[in-house]
């Protein structure tokens, strides 16, 4: 259950500069399924959707902490430090709807929905 991995950028907001501050967050051997054009049998509303598994074991500084609703998913392994959301224009991005840390059972992992 790998297939991709996956870059992150966190958004945060500096109060004292008023500007959005993105963190980046490179994972490797996650679960993606799903993206632009993936199929229509859930309909037309969720037919871009993505599913996301992180596992804790594949990536040790795993923490849930690191995403909020909004943040932008991007399938690969990017290495860009970005400024404002627009240096990702040339990206396929998505961005998170939902999140769950599911700890329990013999492959604890982070769950990201997105659109």
């Amino acid at each position: 259950m790998k297939n991709a991995d996956l870059t992150v950028y966190h958004k945060d907001f500096d109060e004292n500069n008023n500007i959005e501050i993105w963190t980046r967050f490179n994972y490797e051997n996650i679960w993606w399924f799903g993206g632009r054009g993936a199929g229509t049998n859930k309909g037309y509303d969720d037919a871009n959707d993505v599913e996301i598994r992180i596992f804790y074991q594949n990536n040790p500084s795993l923490d849930v902490k690191n995403f909020k609703v909004g943040d932008i998913l991007i399938k690969g392994n990017l290495t860009l430090d970005i400024i404002t959301q627009q240096d990702l224009d040339q990206e396929e991005i998505y961005n998170i709807t939902a999140i769950t840390d599911n700890t329990f059972g013999t492959r604890p992992h982070i769950h990201l929905g997105g659109k």
